[in-house]
């Protein structure tokens, strides 16, 4: 007999009445319904606290063991569960509310200069137009380009839908490979978001979708491979292979795009499993090898792609940071959206001071912020070089407090920085230090041989780079070595969508690059090591 109640789920701006389930956990009957509007960084597995939903009217299954580890006391109190356990019998009615603050995530658009002048790619016809897109593993972009005058005359900015299956890559490819369907939920969420984008771009500047002619998608491996719904297990385990490295060429209706249907969709390759199209595109656009002399360009996510131009050469590598520096891996850990912890340093009167995005109070604390808190207590001398907190400091009792997660430093009565939270800084800034080493190392560099270190994408826009220089992510060079690009895959995007030539060019650019597997690299691991301890200069 089918289950009698009715669960409705409650977002921001929906409401879905669901009958007839039952049985399963929260997170799966939202997975089974379509329902989008909630994060799942751990996909699912218990281990992150972020899948939260409030409990609005009726009861649901026994609190489980991980929510009551994961979740305060005060929170299970105020009808707090987490999707991913609790779970619903589908006998009596129940009404949640999905809580997402990373859906309002101030996600980056910009980049550091204009666009350059080029010879139009071909000659259009007035009121032709095309799309630029940038598809990251937590945000997506998209440019509305008028191609007869190269214009950029609008643009939409999301949280990748997939996120509701995974915070990283891995638990994407994961998620496909233990779901019958998985590759294709996962698919129907990118090309269903990006269609509802074009087509709000669209509706607002009032233009036919019949006048939309082309498009150019860049991103990670694994989200190109998902657009197009292909195989992503190779990406997944050693060896690390794509189920194809080259460009593409097709159109917006071989994907189930309905506003772009009949344009044309170029899909720049790859370089290998995880290093993509997005990665050589900002490469190209920020002309890293203009100067002759070495450089090195960091795009720091839950991935770090790190590529090298020694002034003759160019080699790449990727790291697997994890998604520490988004928040998702980190207690009180958010994205950057209103009311995150964006920075934080020591007032002079001794307090530890802060402020928030949008000045809200104070939910959590996003990536800066996360790198500021971590140079903080080495500052303080209340986290020793090896990523251990020094309860015997003079410091310990003014700034340290015992949490429900353990011992924390106190930011706010409620939000605190774990030594676990520290664990998970130190891993990630190890993998992309050491990464960065291992280029530099087998182009026979030292790091103050480089002209400059160029920093890309959303993380690197906002962090301190004496904080991060402090903790030891980035190298101890000067810092007026060092430069912000923000978003070079989207520009380098516009250039390949709206100019002659730039497709050649990033091609170029992607069968030249020596790319270095550091999964099976000893000199990886020998730097991962070293690189784990904390300090301006690990090697020193």
């Amino acid at each position: 007999m089918a289950p009698g109640g009715t669960l409705t789920v409650v977002a921001e701006d929906r409401v879905w009445n669901l009958t007839g389930a039952g049985g399963r956990t929260m997170l799966e009957l939202l997975v089974e319904a379509g329902i989008e509007g909630y994060v799942s960084p751990c996909g699912g597995n218990g281990l992150c606290g972020k899948c939260l939903v409030r409990i609005s009217e009726g009861t649901a299954g026994a609190v489980h063991d991980d929510e009551h580890r994961l979740l305060t006391p005060a929170q299970l109190q105020d009808g707090l569960r987490l999707a991913c356990r609790m779970k619903y019998d589908g006998d009596a009615d129940l009404t949640i509310t999905l809580l997402d603050a990373s859906a309002r995530g101030n996600i980056l658009t910009t980049f550091n200069n204009e666009m350059p002048c080029g010879t139009p790619r071909r000659h259009y016809h007035a009121e032709t137009y095309g799309c630029a897109i940038d598809i990251g593993t937590t945000t997506i972009v998209v440019y509305l380009v008028r191609l007869d005058t190269r214009q950029v005359i609008g643009h939409r900015s999301a949280m990748n839908r997939q996120r509701s299956h995974g915070a990283d890559v891995i638990s994407r490819i994961q998620y496909a490979q233990e779901h019958p369907d998985g590759t294709r939920i996962l698919q129907h969420a990118i090309v269903g978001q990006l269609d509802a984008m074009i087509g709000d771009l669209l509706t607002s500047h009032g233009i036919p979708s019949e006048a939309i002619s082309e498009l150019v998608a860049v991103g990670n491996p694994t989200m190109i491979h998902l657009l197009v719904g292909a195989d992503t297990s190779g990406i997944g385990a050693a060896p690390f292979t794509c189920a194809f490295t080259e460009p593409r060429s097709l159109r917006g209706v071989d994907i189930g795009l309905d506003n772009a249907r009949h344009a044309h969709l170029e899909l720049p390759g790859a370089v290998a499993a995880y290093v993509g199209s997005d990665i050589t595109s900002g490469v190209h656009a920020a002309n890293i090898m203009r100067s002759g002399k070495p450089v090195l360009y960091i795009d720091i996510g839950t991935n770090g792609e790190i590529v090298l131009w020694d002034g003759k050469r160019l080699s790449a590598c990727a790291s697997a940071a994890g998604p520490a520096f988004e928040g998702a891996a980190i207690r009180h850990g958010l994205g950057a959206v209103p009311g995150a912890i964006d920075h934080i340093w020591h007032h002079p009167d001794g307090r530890i001071a802060w402020s928030t995005i949008g000045a809200q109070d104070a939910h959590g604390i996003c990536g800066s912020g996360i790198v500021d808190t971590m140079a903080l207590l080495l500052d303080l001398g209340l986290v020793d070089e090896t990523g251990a907190m020094d309860t015997s400091h003079p410091n310990a009792d003014r700034y340290l407090t015992d949490s429900p997660d353990g011992l924390a430093l106190r930011i706010t009565d409620t939000i605190h920085f774990t030594r676990t939270d520290v664990r998970e800084v130190q891993l990630a800034k190890a993998a992309i230090a050491a990464g960065a080493q291992v280029l530099l190392d087998a182009a026979g560099l030292a790091s103050d041989e480089l002209e400059g270190i160029v920093i890309a994408g959303g993380f690197g826009s906002y962090i301190d780079i004496a904080s991060a220089q402090r903790i030891g992510l980035l190298p101890p060079v000067s810092p007026f070595r060092i430069s912000v690009v923000g978003n070079a895959a989207g520009k380098g995007a516009l250039e390949l969508l709206m100019f002659d030539g730039v497709q050649g060019q990033i091609e170029q650019i992607r069968t030249a690059i020596a790319y270095i597997e550091l999964s099976s690299s000893p000199a990886f691991q020998q730097q991962y090591v070293s690189h784990m301890y904390f300090g301006e200069d690990p090697d020193a």
